[in-house]
Formats: structure tokens, sequence, C-alpha cells
């Protein structure tokens, strides 16, 4: 464990010493309670007045380890608090911030912020607490029963067998933990993933009459925890006892046989009274061994869990990227799905001309979304490939990819500031001037008429002090913003009313000029003014998605087809008015 946890230091070498520390601190307490024996055998002894060297020696003992514990937990608790704590939570958002975006998920959320507080601060307390109570309770008893070979070997090899005992009872006890905590980590993710998800979906769960009540998948999620922390609770229970058992009966052993040895005359009383304090020393460490043993297991735990996260693979990074020269979007045969026994994609293609509104049109759960996702390479295609200006996406380094492409999703998140540094984020290096233009032509300069504080509104956790169409608002001002070459719209249009979603349309027509637009298209509008069209499959039958029709939207209308019925539906739909 030791090895592992290095990595979070600045110094790897100090955890080295403060483990010296502990070593000569302990060493130092079981010297002063054998010179307990040497103390009161003078103090009790034909000329009492000699103890006074043996006390100072028990004193300076004494005050040796106390001094030296207390400069070791110094450094310790600094080290925990500073550097274990900060280069974790570090590393840990330094990772976080290179995996693809396919990576996260509900459960994969409740894994960064599990990790990033229980066990975070679980790892901190190795240095300061974990490592000194171990220390404590093995090298200390270990230096008396060295020496205590010198002194009575009958009692030494009491507690010697008394220590062979415990190291096997702490190996089953180990076995039975670690069992049972391996799996707590993820079962403590999925339900922050659960919890977090339930209080993303209040507004959904409320429509639903669910006020006031658990949400099942969290009562499921928070009963498999009771149930594994119950298992862990079970398992600490029974070697708990049984170290307790074992010291209570060494201590009864160590007192009858030192009484019956000090009786037939073959042990001083001094000797016996010291023995008697070290074993009485020896009950308290050995009670708690299996608490030791699971704060030791629960930081196995804890970095195991933490470096699930730091190993999780990248996309790999092209060691010779390249730029592409153009911005034509190709989809080459490819295979692609979120379980490999199940494809969405199998030998799909797709093109997107440079400078034309591409919209792709289908049901729901076709994979329209994830179309864009695949050109922004969030994930990598199992077969094929996707190009940009005839470049592999994969021989594009991601910050090259990043810059050349401009995305909105329908689920818009929105960080707990002002609407103007919200837009900002797309290009920090913006001026003020820039940001207002963007957010002239995303609509939102009559939003900003009736806030309080204008553009410097604070919008709150997620956006949640504006409404779903002023959040899209703000995303589509981002994309202003960026003026990125490719657009990845994901029907932004869809939270507008019918008057503005008239004017945004046009805003987005005047910014798809020289630009490559892929659109996922709801609304008759947009898929009008698209360059061309792509109609997708339905997956009801379980097969992966293909192209029931591609073209030009004017003359796929023309033809007995699906998007002719799509566009009679559309029609259809747009006569309702209420």
């Amino acid at each position: 464990m030791i090895r592992s946890f290095v990595q979070f230091l600045d110094r790897p070498g100090s955890i080295y010493a403060l483990i010296t520390g502990y070593v000569l601190s302990a060493v130092l307490q079981g010297l002063a309670f054998v010179q307990l024996i040497w103390f009161l055998r003078d103090f009790l002894g034909t000329d009492p007045a000699t103890s006074q060297t043996s006390l100072l020696i028990l004193l300076g003992l004494g005050i040796a380890a106390f001094i030296v514990h207390a400069i070791t937990a110094t450094a310790a608790n600094k080290i925990s608090a500073t550097e274990v704590v900060g280069n974790t939570i570090s590393r840990i958002g330094s990772r976080v911030s290179q995996l693809p975006l396919g990576w996260f998920n509900a459960e994969t959320a409740g894994k960064i912020s599990s990790a990033v507080s229980n066990q975070t601060s679980t790892l901190s307390h190795v240095a300061s607490i974990l490592l000194p109570h171990l220390i404590s309770t093995t090298v200390a008893p270990a230096t008396m029963i060295i020496v205590l070979w010198f002194v009575e070997f009958r009692l030494a090899l009491v507690l010697t067998i008394v220590v062979v005992v415990v190291a096997f009872l702490g190996r089953w006890a180990n076995s039975l933990l670690l069992k049972e905590q391996k799996v707590a980590p993820a079962v403590n993710a999925k339900t922050a993933g659960r919890i977090l998800e339930q209080a993303k979906l209040q507004p959904v769960l409320r429509a639903r009459g669910l006020v006031g009540t658990q949400w099942q998948p969290v009562d499921d999620a928070l009963d498999e925890e009771q149930k594994t922390l119950g298992n862990i609770m079970r398992a600490q229970a029974r070697p708990t006892l049984s170290f307790i058992v074992v010291a209570q009966v060494m201590f009864a052993v160590v007192l009858a046989y030192g009484l019956s040895l000090v009786l037939d005359g073959q042990l001083d009383v001094a000797a016996y009274i010291g023995i008697a304090v070290m074993a009485a020393r020896f009950t308290g460490p050995i009670s708690q061994l299996s608490n030791y043993a699971t704060d030791f297991q629960n930081a196995n735990v804890a970095l195991e869990s933490i470096n699930e996260i730091l190993i999780a693979p990248t996309l790999p990074e092209p060691t010779q990227p390249r730029m592409p020269t153009s911005t034509d979007i190709q989809l080459n045969s490819i295979r692609f799905g979120y379980t490999e026994s199940t494809p969405l994609f199998k030998d799909f293609s797709l093109t997107a001309n440079a400078g034309e509104i591409t919209a792709v049109v289908g049901p729901s759960g076709c994979g329209k979304t994830t179309i864009t996702k695949l050109v922004a390479r969030f994930w990598d295609v199992a077969e094929g490939s996707i190009t940009i200006g005839g470049v592999d996406v994969c021989d594009i380094s991601t910050d090259q990819l990043m810059d050349m492409t401009a995305i909105v999703f329908q689920d818009v998140y929105l960080f707990d500031t002002t609407i103007k540094e919200n837009v900002r984020i797309s290009r920090p290096d913006a001026t003020d001037e820039e940001v207002a233009e963007a957010m002239r032509r995303a609509g939102l300069d009559h939003v900003l008429e009736y806030l309080p504080d204008g553009a410097d509104t604070q919008v709150g956790e997620g956006g949640k002090s504006l409404s779903g169409g002023e959040r899209q608002r703000v995303s589509i001002a981002r994309a202003f913003l960026k003026d990125a070459p490719i657009l990845l719209l994901d029907e932004v249009t869809s939270a507008l009313d019918t008057e503005n979603e008239a004017s945004i349309t046009a805003s987005l027509l005047d910014l798809a000029q020289g630009r490559t637009v892929i659109i996922i298209a709801h609304r008759l509008s947009t898929v009008m003014n698209a360059d061309q069209v792509y109609v997708l499959s339905g997956r009801d039958s379980g097969e992966p998605t293909h192209v029931v029709e591609s073209g030009k939207p004017t003359e796929l209308a023309k033809q007995d087809g699906p998007f002719a019925a799509m566009l009679a539906d559309f029609k259809e739909v747009s006569r309702w008015q209420i």
C-alpha cells in the first residue's frame, strides 16, 4: 500500500521518514516499559536511593518517546492536510479533464464524488492516524518481548505465543473484511449517482406526483448499501470479539503464571509488577487490532477506488497530429455500440459537406445525438473511421478538434456564475463587446432586458434561475462566440417558442455560412432549411440503425418515402393551436 500511497506526496521519501519516526517512538516506549522493571527492583530493594538513576533513565525514555512522536505526528498532520488531500484532489481533477466525455454517466459521477470526499478523507488518515496506530501496536510490544526474553523467558514465551495467535487472527480478519469491503466503493458510488440523479430529476418526479416520497432506484441503492454495510459490520464483529478474548486470556495467564513463579521464588516481585504492567499495555492494542485492520483495509479500498479513476483509459492522442485543410465530415462504414454485443451502428456511413447544413432525422433512440458525439470524439468507433477534411479524428489532437467544433446539446449545463461569464467560457479571451454581440445574435438581449442585473445576473447552480429556453440561448451564444468552423447542434430550437424560433433559425443560417453543420432536427423549419437530410431507421426490430433515405429536402419531399410521411406529420402537428 505504501508504494501506491507515495504517489500523492510531494516528496515520496517523507513517508519513510514518518515511518522511521513512529518506529523510533514505539521502540522508546517499549524500552520505557521494560526499564520499569529495573526501577522497581531498585526502588523496592534494600537501598531505595539507588532508584534515582533508574527513574531518570525511565523518565528520559518516556520524554524522548513523547518528543519523537510529537515531531513525527506534527509532520504527519501537515502532510495529510496539505499534500495528500491537495494532491489527490488535484490528480483526480486533472485526470477527469483528460477522460473521454463518453466516460461520464451517473455511476462515474458518483465515483468521482465519493473519491474526492470519502475516499480522499480516508486516504488522508494513513499518515496521521493509521500508521502511528499500527506501528505503536506492533513495534512497542515487540520491543518489550525481545527484552523480556532476557528477564523472564517463560513469560516472554507466553507473550510470543499470543503474538503468533494474533497474527493468524489478523490474517483471518483481513480476509473477511477484504471480501466485503471490495464491493463497498461500487455500492457507494452507485448510491451517490442515484441520489445525484434524483436531484436532477426533481421536475420530472414532481410532475408525476412523487412529492415527499422516495424514488425506487434510490431506495434500492440505499437498501443495497445498508446490506453491504451490515455485512462489513458482521465481518468486523467476529474478529473484534476474538481479539478481545485473546487479550483478556493472555492478561489472566500472565498474571496467574507470573504469580506462581513469584510464590515459587523464581521471579522477584518487582519484575512481576513490571511484567504485569507490560501485559496490561498489550491488552489495549490487541483488543483494537480488528479496528486497525478495518482502517487498513479501508485505506487499501480507498486507494483502489481512486486509482480506478486515475488509470481510467483516455482516448489515445496522436504522436504526430494532423490538421485538416477542410471541414467536410465523413462517417465511413462505422461500427459503434454502447455495449459490444448490441451495436447501435454497423457499416454506417454519412457525409456532411463543408459549408452545408446536414440535418439528421429519425425516431427516438436511433442514435442521432450519438452521431454528433462521435464526430466530437466522445468515443472511438470499433470499426470504420470518422474523418474531417479527409483526416481521421483519431489523428487530430483533442485540443485541435475542440477548437474546430462548437457543440450545442439539448441538455444545457451552466456554471454558477453570471450569464456573461457563462457565454465567455467558450472563448475566455473574448472582449465584452464580442460577448455582447454573441448574446444579441442568440436572442439573449431580449432576455437580459427584464433580468435585474442584465448580463451580470447570477444563474445559480446548473443555471437553475433561468428557464430551459433561456439556458438554451446561452448555449447558442457560446457557439456564436466560439465561431468554430464546425457546428454540432442537437435541435437547438427545441426549447424555444415559435416567435423566437424564427429569429434563432435565421441567426443559425447566417452562422452556418461557410461552415459545416450537423443538426439533429425535429422541427419542420430546421429540416427544410437544410442542404441535405439523412433519414435514419428506428430500432424496433433490434437491428442496427441505418440510413433509410438521404438527399435534398425538397427532392425527398416529392418522393413517396419516409421523409415525405414525416413532413406530412410535421404539417399536421403544426395546425394544432391552443
